[in-house]
């Protein structure tokens, strides 16, 4: 879907009745609230952040900056690393079979 079409039916959602309702729920769920703690989690496309609120519950969402792919763009020579020291571990797995 082209990202003009995308962005139509997310303002079109944002609009609507129950769109609004959704999102307000969500205002809901985290106004006057703090956050007591933030971890992340793998989830196979990059991290997902995990707010904690002073309630007991949870709040993820997924950010732009934290996908696979921004991350290797942003930590170009860490990941290069990363992939070098895997390779030198499976050699290394290898030669002891």
């Amino acid at each position: 879907m082209p990202e003009t079409a995308r962005l139509k039916q997310v303002k079109h959602f944002m609009a609507c009745d129950e769109g609004r309702q959704f999102l307000d729920g969500i205002r809901a769920h985290l106004k006057g609230h703090t956050i007591d703690d933030v971890s992340f989690i793998n989830n196979g496309e990059g991290l997902t952040t995990i707010l904690r609120l002073n309630n007991g519950q949870c709040y993820a969402f997924n950010d732009e900056e934290l996908f696979l792919e921004t991350l290797r763009e942003q930590f170009t020579g860490l990941f290069r690393e990363l992939i070098r020291q895997d390779t030198l571990v499976r050699k290394g797995e290898e030669h002891d079979e």
